[in-house]
């Protein structure tokens, strides 16, 4: 036969799950035991405690709904209504249980806590460093709201807590501490020597890493010492030689297709090829090259000395314009 306080605490807990309040979600410490749940909290959507997770500690008693639950933050935040060295929250029905109601949830419980984050109480507040700092350096608070979200994650994600410049970021609970189990001694380790190097190999090590070069023509000595080794290749581009050689290979075809453009024909002998792709730049040659000026009418000059510097320049830019085309015709895709 289950108490009524058993039964009310299951009845909460259903309706919260009901309810689907974001950000708001709660379990069973244990299967065999109603009387204690841990509820994790988010911070609420635009405000500085936005992306924060925040485990809560909830210990029922027989007399509920007569009187609220026990609550403590895990993760204890910086905040005004939070105290720093048990997590409780300042909330006021939770301290005078005169002002506590029956018709109160869970649901209900854990929403004023997550809006709480958001919105401090400096009016009998627990923690006096926090609300000096809300008042007098507004922008450091913030700063240490930024903080406490990332340690929050960090918790979440198992990982330790980074400090903060006005304390840590703690672990409470209501519950006894355990006990911690005895640790084996560590075996006695040789401790590690430096090893010194050249100032040679130093400065070639880093001449290899740098992406900038003293001339365009100079020798990078880490792609040089590594050019026989695959494995070595592969982890300094991050990918294997097969797959950096497709890549290459897809950049040159994607390359000839912007310039020629994309022959659908893939039986052409090399002559019609080469013949294609000739057309192609004497098609771009016609868009792209201005039109050759009548010899009948003497067009106006803007360079000095007239219109014979104007033809001059016409067949510079023709003769520029042949070569390119006699260049790529001499292209050696294997080489490239």
């Amino acid at each position: 036969m289950y108490s009524r306080a058993h039964l009310l605490i299951l009845r909460d807990f259903e309706k919260l799950k009901e309810d689907k309040i974001w950000g708001i979600e709660a379990y069973q410490l244990k299967d065999d035991n109603v009387f204690e749940w841990t509820a994790k909290i988010l911070g609420l959507k635009g405000t500085l405690w936005e992306g924060g997770i925040l485990r809560v500690y909830i210990k029922f008693d027989e007399h509920y709904n007569t009187r609220p639950p026990q609550l403590c933050f895990h993760t204890i935040p910086f905040h005004p209504n939070v105290d720093m060295i048990t997590g409780q929250p300042c909330v006021e029905f939770l301290d005078d249980w005169s002002k506590w109601n029956k018709s109160y949830t869970i649901s209900s419980l854990l929403l004023t806590i997550q809006v709480m984050l958001s919105n401090p109480v400096l009016e009998n507040a627990v923690n006096l460093e926090a609300v000096n700092m809300l008042v007098n350096s507004p922008q450091k608070y913030k700063q240490m709201m930024l903080d406490c979200v990332a340690a929050s994650q960090r918790v979440e994600a198992g990982l330790v807590p980074h400090m903060i410049e006005t304390g840590k970021v703690q672990i409470a609970s209501l519950r006894p501490p355990k006990t911690p189990p005895a640790k084996a001694p560590t075996p006695a380790t040789t401790p590690q020597r430096r090893a010194h190097i050249a100032f040679e190999d130093y400065y070639t090590t880093w001449r290899g890493i740098a992406t900038s070069k003293s001339t365009s023509d100079s020798i990078n000595p880490l792609l040089e010492a590594i050019k026989e080794n695959p494995a070595l290749q592969a982890a300094h581009y991050c990918l294997p030689v097969k797959d950096i050689q497709v890549q290459m290979e897809q950049q040159l075809q994607e390359h000839s297709q912007l310039v020629y453009g994309k022959f659908k024909d893939n039986n052409l002998t090399d002559a019609q090829l080469k013949e294609a792709k000739l057309e192609k730049v004497n098609q771009m040659r016609k868009i792209y090259m201005r039109p050759k000026t009548s010899s009948r009418r003497t067009p106006i000059s803007l360079y000095e000395g007239g219109p014979e510097n104007t033809r001059v320049g016409d067949e510079h830019w023709e003769e520029e314009v042949d070569n390119l085309v006699a260049w790529t015709n001499n292209l050696n895709a294997d080489a490239l």
